[in-house]
């Protein structure tokens, strides 16, 4: 077994001679004989390598297991770190969070030690309850591939130099070698999925097929060719299409229309893998074959909730990934002159006279400046609110059109509809919107005194 292990990894160049490796070892079979083979190979390549043991208290024995290791390791001078999950409740997400801890020591010890190689004990039989595990609770395909037999990790990789071997092989070498090792109790139990898929269901596909572990393995790697074939397609699409915005991430729609439905398809989901799902964000499949249907709709405007606060919103040709968010005040304001009032964080309205400018606050200085002239037949207080249904501002003497119009002719997105300010005089008309309309009565004739300027800035 050591020729064909040893083989294997020098193929794969998993470590030069006279390099120093850490290794992963939790005391079990899978990982003892790993120890075992990499004491071996050690001697050979002149490597120096490293345990790394993690204590997590779930069991009465692991306090003994970790003694033995850590005197193991002193009699064949081997270098050894070892870590308690000192965590007090450890009743809920308990695999996730101890494998956080796990993998977050390691992560230490390689920067401490400026090892770049990470080895762990994963074999076949992980392979395949990963795979299944996986299939059973629905996962995109970029995660269906499995446990990979190298990735990065910290600042250099893990490596999985096990994945030639099934469980049942591992078990047999310890058995003629005589390496001690350690049974945890806790694998016995059925609570875990991942201990079900171990016990009942791998065993009857093994049944039915010998050769099963390396149907899954060939799987896997087709998968991960399958996989890296996509993303080649798909990145360049995805650093041609969006960019990222102070709220989130924009993305083009016209180009991804055209495309066909298997691109749209693996697009997204690139999308999100590169966007919210690495915040931990859950997008499911039928969440995706909803958002395919929204993007292609002939809507120019249109809404889909995620999850955690996130929104798709849709914008013509636009589509904006972004946190639901209302950073904007209600109102409605009341404004005389010499008055002012930020109407959010990043608007600001102040009514000043000709004859009298208004002392405008220092940090709105280089914002962007709108203004309107206003005569004597308008009306103080002027009311400045949001829009309502059936505003209409007057264009001509003979012609009113509806706010909601002039939005629809402008393209403006329905979020920016919503923050629009309408501003009236005390007769209750319409005579601004600000950045969009001007109404025909704010328009002074001749014969009218200008005694207003209206100033609306806006941090852009």
């Amino acid at each position: 077994m050591f020729r064909e292990f040893y083989d294997h990894c020098k193929n794969n160049a998993y470590w030069q001679p006279n390099q120093k490796l850490l290794l992963a070892i939790s005391g079990g079979v899978d990982s003892m004989v790993l120890l075992e083979l990499m004491r071996k190979a050690a001697q050979k390549d002149c490597l120096k390598l490293i345990v790394a043991h993690v204590d997590h208290r779930l069991r009465l024995e692991s306090v003994e297991e970790a003694l033995y290791l850590s005197e193991y390791c002193q009699q064949k001078g081997i270098s050894y770190y070892s870590k308690v999950w000192e965590e007090v409740d450890k009743s809920k997400n308990t695999e996730a969070r101890a494998r956080n801890f796990r993998y977050t020591f390691f992560s230490e010890i390689m920067e401490q030690e400026n090892i770049s190689t990470l080895l762990t004990a994963h074999h076949s039989d992980d392979q395949a309850e990963t795979i299944l595990m996986k299939l059973v609770r629905g996962s995109a395909l970029s995660n269906l591939v499995g446990i990979r037999a190298r990735r990065p990790f910290g600042g250099g990789e893990l490596i999985r130099p096990f994945l030639i071997f099934s469980k049942e092989q591992l078990e047999q070498f310890a058995k003629q070698s005589g390496i001690v090792y350690f049974e945890d109790r806790s694998n016995q139990s059925d609570t875990y999925l991942r201990n079900r898929m171990r016990h009942q269901v791998i065993p009857i596909l093994k049944q039915e097929n010998p050769n099963f572990l390396q149907h899954i393995t060939d799987f896997s790697e087709q998968l991960t060719l399958a996989d890296e074939l996509i993303q080649s397609v798909i990145e360049p699409k995805y650093e041609r299409w969006v960019k990222k915005t102070a709220e989130g991430w924009s993305c083009q729609l016209s180009e991804l229309r055209r495309e066909e439905r298997s691109v749209q398809l693996f697009f997204l989901m690139f999308f999100f893998q590169r966007t919210i799902v690495s915040q931990g964000v859950l997008i499911s499949q039928a969440q995706l074959q909803q958002l395919l249907k929204l993007l292609n709709q002939p809507a120019p405007q249109l809404m889909m909730d995620i999850e955690q606060g996130w929104q798709i919103v849709k914008e013509y040709n636009v589509v904006h990934l972004k946190k639901n968010q209302l950073n904007y005040k209600e109102g409605p304001f009341f404004l005389c002159e010499n008055e002012q009032v930020f109407l959010s964080e990043n608007e600001w309205l102040g009514l000043e006279t000709t004859e009298e400018k208004i002392q405008q606050p220092e940090t709105i200085k280089n914002w962007s400046e709108h203004s309107l002239l206003i005569s004597g037949q308008t009306k103080l207080p002027l009311t400045i609110r949001h829009r309502k249904n059936g505003d209409r501002i007057s264009m001509t003497p003979d012609l009113t059109k509806r706010v909601n119009r002039i939005f629809i002719d402008q393209k403006v997105p329905n979020l920016l509809r919503d923050q629009a300010w309408i501003i009236l005089s005390a007769q209750d008309q319409i005579i601004w919107v600000p950045l969009f309309a001007n109404s025909y009565l704010s328009i002074p004739k001749e014969t009218d005194k200008i005694l207003y300027r209206l100033l609306y800035k806006i941090k852009e």
